[in-house]
C-alpha cells in the first residue's frame, strides 16, 4: 500500500456538495500542489482533523472554491494520511479535480479500497468492515440498526470472547496432555459443560444470521387462494396503488407480481400469485408452479377466501396442502365482506387467526397490516445478525468441531485429539475477525463495495 489512491465519494449527479477522497503517502503532498488556502499555511504542518477554506488551481486555472479536510495517519479512517476535498456538486467539477489528482500521482481506487486499507491497517476488523457496506445498502430501519451494532463492534466482541474461552480451555487441556491419567472425572465434566455452552452460543449466532437474512431480504408475504377470490385487489390495497390487473374473470393473474412495503421499519415483500386450482392450460400450470416455489420461501401465507361464497372442497384441500409447509405463519383473509356473508369457517382450526376485509372498499386493510406488524414484533424476540457466506461456513465448521470435541471427551477422553479440535475452532473464530484470512477472501468481500468507500 505504498501508492496513493483517490475516488469520488459521493454519487454522480448534480448536488450541493461533492466529495473527493485521497489516501496514501502522497495524499497531503498532492493536495498542497492544487490547493490555494485563503489563509497562508502548510498543509503538512496543520493539525490532523482540521478543515480549511480555499480554491483549487491547476496550471494557473481556477477550478472551484472548496473546503479541504486533512486527516493524518494513523488516526484517520484508512490509517494513512488522508485528504477530503468538498467541492460544489457539479459532475464536471468533480471529474476535473479527480483528473488533476491523478495527474499528480494518485490512481483511481478500487471498489471498497479505502475500507480495505482500514482493515489491513488494523483500524477495523473484517466484521466491522462488512458493516460499513451494510449501512450504505440498508433498506429499512431494522437493517440499519443491525449494521450499526456490527460497526460498533458488538458482533466482534462476542466472537473474541468465544475465541478467548476456547483458547483458555485449550491451554488447560494441553497442560494435562503429559498427565492424562491425572485428569479427574469432575474436571472432564467441567470441560464438557464449557464446550456445550460455547456450542450453544455458536448455534445462537447461526440462528441470528438466519434472522438477519430475513430482515435484509425482507419478510416474504404470499397471497394464496383459488382464482377470483380477490388476491390482486388485496395486493393493490396493501401497495396503495393499482399494480395488479383486477377483473371479474377468474385466472386473470397468470404470473406472480412482487411489491414492497415497510411496516415498523421492516421491509416486507408481498407476492400476488396465480390462483391454485386445476390448470386450464400450460400458462396456468406454469403460473401455479411458480406460486408453489414462492410458497416454499415465504414467511407469511395469507390464505384468501371469498366471504360471499361457501367454501369448496378444492379450498379445503388447498388449505391442507398449505398447512404441510413448515415454519410458516398462516393467516385467513376473508374478502368481499361488503357482500352478504355465506362462508362457514368451522372447517379451519380455531388457532388460525382471521381478518375480514373488503379490498374493493378498502375495509379491514389496516387490520391486516396490524396483524403483519404483530407477527414481525413477535419475531423480534430473536435479534438479527448480518453474516456473509464465508462467516456462516466458518460458524457451521465450528459447530461441527464442537460436536466432535464433546463426543471425543465423553467417550474417549483423548485430550491430545481434543486439543487439535480446539486449535481449529480458535483459528476459525480468528478467521471471522480477519486475523489470518486469505487476501482472496478479503478481495471478494470488498468487491461488493462502491468506489470511494
Amino acid at each position: 500500500m505504498k501508492d496513493t489512491i483517490t475516488a469520488i465519494a459521493t454519487p454522480l449527479g448534480y448536488s450541493a456538495i461533492g466529495i473527493i477522497r485521497i489516501s496514501g503517502p502522497k495524499a497531503i503532498e498532492i493536495a498542497k500542489k492544487i490547493f490555494l488556502p485563503i489563509k497562508e499555511m502548510d498543509l503538512e504542518k496543520v493539525p490532523s482533523h482540521t478543515l480549511h477554506y480555499g480554491r483549487i488551481y491547476y496550471n494557473d486555472e481556477f477550478i472551484d472554491e472548496v473546503l479541504l479536510a486533512v486527516y493524518k495517519g494513523p488516526n484517520s479512517y484508512t490509517g494513512e494520511d488522508m485528504v477530503e476535498i468538498f467541492t460544489h456538486g457539479s459532475p464536471i467539477i468533480l471529474e476535473e479535480v479527480l483528473k488533476i489528482i491523478i495527474n499528480e500521482g494518485a490512481r483511481i481506487a478500487e471498489k471498497g479500497e479505502f475500507t480495505k486499507r482500514a482493515f489491513l491497517n488494523g483500524k477495523i476488523d473484517l466484521l466491522q468492515a462488512e458493516s460499513i457496506n451494510e449501512i450504505i445498502r440498508a433498506e429499512s430501519k431494522a437493517s440499519l440498526r443491525i449494521a450499526l451494532s456490527k460497526l460498533e463492534g458488538d458482533t466482534s466482541k462476542r466472537i473474541r470472547e468465544l475465541k478467548d474461552r476456547v483458547e483458555f480451555l485449550r491451554v488447560q487441556l494441553e497442560a494435562s496432555i503429559d498427565f492424562p491419567d491425572d485428569v479427574e472425572e469432575k474436571e472432564s465434566s467441567e470441560w464438557i459443560r464449557i464446550l456445550e455452552e460455547i456450542k450453544k452460543e455458536v448455534e445462537e449466532l447461526l440462528l441470528k444470521g438466519e434472522k438477519g437474512d430475513l430482515i435484509k431480504e425482507g419478510y416474504k408475504v404470499i397471497l394464496v387462494g383459488k382464482p377470483n377470490v380477490g388476491k390482486s385487489s388485496i395486493f393493490n390495497s396493501l401497495m396503495r396503488e393499482d399494480r395488479a390487473i383486477v377483473t371479474p374473470i377468474p385466472g386473470t393473474t397468470r404470473d406472480y407480481i412482487e411489491g414492497e412495503i415497510y411496516l415498523s421499519g421492516y421491509l416486507i415483500k408481498i407476492y400476488d400469485t396465480a390462483g391454485l386450482s386445476i390448470p386450464r392450460d400450460i400458462l396456468d400450470k406454469l403460473g401455479m408452479e411458480k406460486t408453489k416455489k414462492i410458497l416454499e420461501k415465504s414467511n407469511i401465507i395469507l390464505f384468501v377466501l371469498d366471504g360471499s361464497l361457501e367454501i369448496t372442497e378444492e379450498e379445503k384441500n388447498l388449505f391442507q396442502e398449505i398447512m404441510g409447509y413448515e415454519n410458516k405463519k398462516v393467516l385467513l383473509v376473508v374478502n368481499k365482506i361488503d357482500l352478504p356473508l355465506k362462508i362457514d369457517l368451522s372447517f379451519f382450526p380455531e388457532n388460525i387467526e382471521r381478518v375480514y376485509v373488503s379490498a374493493k372498499n378498502n375495509i379491514g386493510i389496516d387490520k391486516l397490516e396490524e396483524k403483519l406488524r404483530e407477527y414481525i414484533i413477535a419475531e423480534e424476540s430473536i435479534d438479527g445478525l448480518f453474516l456473509n457466506i464465508y462467516h456462516k461456513e466458518e460458524l457451521k465448521k465450528i459447530n461441527n468441531l464442537m460436536d466432535e470435541s464433546i463426543e471425543t471427551l465423553k467417550n474417549f477422553n483423548a485430550i491430545d485429539i481434543l486439543g487439535s479440535f480446539l486449535y481449529d475452532i480458535e483459528r476459525s473464530l480468528g478467521n471471522m475477525l480477519g486475523e489470518e484470512v486469505s487476501l482472496d477472501i478479503v478481495d471478494k468481500i470488498f468487491e461488493n463495495f462502491c468506489v470511494g468507500k
